[in-house]
């Protein structure tokens, strides 16, 4: 059911309510974003506006409860759902089972005043235009699509990540001995350093406790030990024989 079919119907030229898409877009401020779920054209052909009419009628009814009740913006806006309320009333249940067919293909977008407006606009001159179809053959669904390059595509790029996880499990494996190594190593030649220091402040204080008294091979055996060393020398005795000799005999 086309809106000039509905709006024969019920009396109303559907080019006054076109109208009122201009006015909300005039009253509208041009930096409000609106939400809208909306199916493009070229994936539902003729289906267009039959795939679109119950998303759009919940974009608008959204975009109504911005306004008060007293605001003409609401007005406008409740004339256009009542339109697409009609519509869908025409097209019967047939409407759900199309939505599913084709839900792959909707597109969830936030489309500031001026772009929602001439959707909308185009919408309505779309269906002003255009007859009912009743049968739409959906296209394949863009996710079956990727679905099957990537069953195509899955056995190179498995191997190819299977290389690349190959390569880095070897390089993994090749530089972690590598690291092992060299710590062993600076850790041994610390050790090595710290023996190395070790002995030879030992052998300077060996030295510096080495006793006077203690002679070098070269030297050779020491002339006197214990008591002897302590006795005095031959001609100091003779001496002192000779003096008291003299004393006596004075």
């Amino acid at each position: 059911m086309t809106v000039a079919a509905y709006s024969s119907e019920i009396g109303n030229p559907i080019t006054d309510d076109i109208k009122k898409i201009s006015l909300l877009k005039q009253n509208i401020p041009k930096d409000y974003k609106i939400t809208l779920r909306y199916i493009p054209k070229e994936v539902s052909g003729m289906c267009w506006v039959k795939l679109n009419v119950f998303h759009l009628e919940v974009s608008l009814k959204g975009l109504a409860q911005k306004f008060g009740n007293i605001s003409s913006n609401k007005d406008n806006i409740g004339t256009l759902v009542q339109i697409l309320q009609e519509m869908r009333y025409h097209i019967g249940h047939g409407l759900e089972d199309s939505m599913l067919e084709f839900d792959c293909h909707y597109v969830n977008e936030m489309w500031l005043t001026a772009k929602y407006f001439e959707f909308v606009e185009d919408f309505f001159n779309t269906a002003n235009s255009s007859r009912d179809v009743e049968d739409c053959e959906p296209p394949p669904c863009p996710t079956s699509t990727k679905t099957t390059v990537m069953t195509t595509t899955t056995p190179s790029t498995l191997s190819a990540q299977h290389s690349t996880n190959g390569e880095a499990h070897v390089i993994t494996r090749a530089f972690l001995p590598k690291v092992v190594q060299s710590s062993l190593m600076s850790l041994i030649a610390i050790l090595f350093i710290a023996v190395v220091v070790f002995l030879m402040v030992w052998k300077i204080k060996s030295r510096r406790n080495t006793p006077q008294t203690e002679r070098s091979p070269e030297e050779g055996p020491a002339l006197f030990s214990g008591e002897e060393a302590n006795i005095p020398p031959l001609d100091v005795e003779i001496s002192e024989k000779n003096r008291l000799n003299i004393i006596l005999a004075v």
